[in-house]
């Protein structure tokens, strides 16, 4: 039994702790359900799974211990575990890349579907490759025909949402980007200022998708920095210089 949660911890990138909590709750569902008793699974200190049907007789609880190596239905304790192992790597990622909201993604466009979505491959944590959805009413109209996101072209994005979703009843990991947000000017100001972007305090206060974001800076910014985020939003940039932001 070790061996096999070892396998299964690598194999799906869980640890071992959760690979024995899924083997236990898929277990008890699927032997709840034929026995049509509770039954409670768990894992000994010597890792020998065992399970306990209980039954209430006239208020009196009985408890049972089932012999695992009997029972039938092998091949569809194995399916069950298998389709509650991917959905619980796919919660897991998504746990993890929830934080990462509003934040700023380089992404490169890899398609683009009959509804102009874009779809995206980039890395919300660095090593990690994920494909990203840019529905086309997050593109600025100025944009959408322009010949910026061919494919295989890099472009900056705002991290909108991350999500849990069931396609055919399998779980997937939905990102969805967008290219319209204030935070996107922010971020990008701050990704073009690098180490300066600390002890720096600016705030985008009004944006009008592909002609003028207007951001309120403590510091003045460099040319440089202005310029670049115009380039890649390709609206223009006005930046109001002021002692603290509202």
């Amino acid at each position: 039994m070790q061996q096999i949660i070892a396998s299964l911890a690598n194999k799906h990138g869980l640890t071992r702790a959760e690979i024995m909590a899924e083997i236990e709750d898929v277990f008890a569902a699927q032997l709840s359900e034929w026995y049509r008793l509770p039954v409670m699974a768990f894992f000994r200190d010597d890792l020998r799974l065992e399970a306990v049907v209980y039954n209430n007789s006239g208020g009196v609880i009985m408890q049972r211990l089932v012999d695992l190596s009997e029972i039938r239905g092998r091949g569809t304790l194995r399916r069950q575990l298998m389709t509650n192992l991917a959905k619980a790597v796919v919660i897991k990622q998504a746990v993890r890349y929830k934080c990462f909201e509003r934040e700023l993604l380089w992404g490169k466009v890899t398609a683009c579907d009959p509804e102009q979505a874009l779809y995206i491959e980039t890395e919300i944590i660095p090593g990690e490759r994920v494909t990203a959805i840019c529905p086309v009413n997050r593109v600025g109209m100025h944009e959408r025909h322009a010949g910026g996101f061919v494919i295989g072209s890099k472009r900056a994005f705002h991290l909108r949402r991350v999500e849990l979703v069931l396609l055919h009843d399998t779980p997937r990991l939905k990102v969805v980007v967008d290219r319209v947000s204030k935070t996107l000017v922010e971020n990008l100001l701050r990704n073009q200022l690098g180490p300066d972007g600390d002890t720096v305090k600016l705030s985008c206060v009004k944006r009008y998708v592909g002609h003028k974001s207007l951001v309120l800076a403590t510091k003045h910014l460099p040319k440089a920095a202005i310029l670049a985020v115009d380039r890649e939003l390709k609206e223009r940039l006005q930046v109001q210089v002021v002692a603290s932001l509202p």
